[in-house]
């Protein structure tokens, strides 16, 4: 009969080195997975929707007062986006029903999430109260936030406060 003594090679299973080798890749693949996710985390949205959201705080009376002030005046307006060629369509009408006088339209064009697909269009007037312009791209499908100006004619687009303002949420088909 033969007895093994501590010199002899072991026949097989489980060693410390084999223990050690697994933590060590165990914790390793953690390790680079959470380092993925804080890079993407960092590197993408930095969490600042608004620079001036303080200020912007601060003026929240001011835009109610002024929004009481356009609701008052009763304009209404239809924003639509036409096909073949792109184009957006807005049509006005003061309080008595009328096509307003001498002033131009303007009106931003983008995506709810992100500014990154943002385009002001010009708009011009083909008929009494109906303003058009052309998108000048294919729209991708899903929803556009239109934020819509109309500024006296005369105006630069950094004067005051705009004679009408609103804005509309266009859902473009697939």
């Amino acid at each position: 009969m033969r007895t093994s003594s501590a010199n002899d090679p072991r026949p097989g299973g489980l060693s410390g080195w084999h223990v050690l080798s697994v933590m060590l890749g165990f914790f390793a693949v953690i390790i680079v997975a959470d380092a993925t996710m804080i890079y993407k985390a960092v590197s993408t949205f930095g969490g600042v929707d608004n620079a001036n959201a303080y200020r912007d705080g601060l003026a929240y009376n001011a835009r109610i007062a002024s929004e009481a002030r356009q609701s008052a005046q009763g304009w209404r307006d239809k924003v639509a986006m036409l096909a073949d060629p792109a184009r957006l369509k807005v049509s006005l009408a003061t309080a008595s029903g009328h096509a307003p006088d001498s002033v131009k339209v303007e009106a931003t064009l983008g995506r709810p999430a992100t500014n990154s697909a943002d385009a002001v269009l010009q708009l011009a007037e083909v008929q009494p109260g109906q303003f058009e312009a052309p998108v000048g791209r294919d729209l991708a499908p899903g929803t556009w936030i239109v934020t819509v100006r109309v500024l006296p004619a005369d105006a630069t687009t950094a004067e005051g406060e705009p004679l009408y303002r609103n804005r509309r949420r266009l859902w473009v088909a697939p």
